[in-house]
């Protein structure tokens, strides 16, 4: 038994919907990863069918693409139609954000560049535009002292 085991799950299951199903199918299995004792278990179980933990992982999520909009809103525009598959295999891949904006688009850019032949056509051109945005951010960031 952990406080640092439970806040780490707790955390994790408002990060993940998808964690918070299989905690509900299955929470002995869907938690085993985790330093819990049977008692924080059984609470974790019961938290993922209150409402609020819907919202938790709204706001997560939220949080997130909040930091990709304020950085490459014309990239996410382009993506639209591919963007929610595209940002859950993002989450599953990076499941904690970085809270700088900048560097959390960054990691997403690079990510997106490992993945061509997901994007619409032409690839290189959306990976362009979210490079060019990107390099707008880290300029109004440093001032253009670079």
């Amino acid at each position: 038994m952990s406080l640092a085991g439970f806040q780490r799950a707790y955390a994790d299951l408002a990060a993940s919907p998808k964690l918070c199903l299989n905690v509900r199918e299955d929470p002995v299995v869907a938690l085993a990863g985790f330093d819990l004792d049977a008692r924080e278990r059984e609470r974790l179980a019961r938290a993922v069918w209150q409402r609020g933990m819907d919202a938790n992982c709204t706001l997560y999520r939220a949080t997130r693409i909040a930091a990709l909009n304020a950085v490459i809103p014309l990239t996410l525009g382009l993506l639209r139609p591919l963007l929610r598959p595209m940002l859950e295999e993002f989450w599953e891949a990076y499941p904690v954000h970085d809270v700088r904006f900048a560097r959390e688009t960054a990691r997403f850019v690079a990510w997106l560049e490992t993945r061509p032949a997901t994007l619409p056509e032409p690839a290189a051109e959306v990976i362009a535009l979210a490079r060019r945005e990107l390099a707008f951010e880290e300029t109004r960031l440093t001032g253009g002292d670079r």
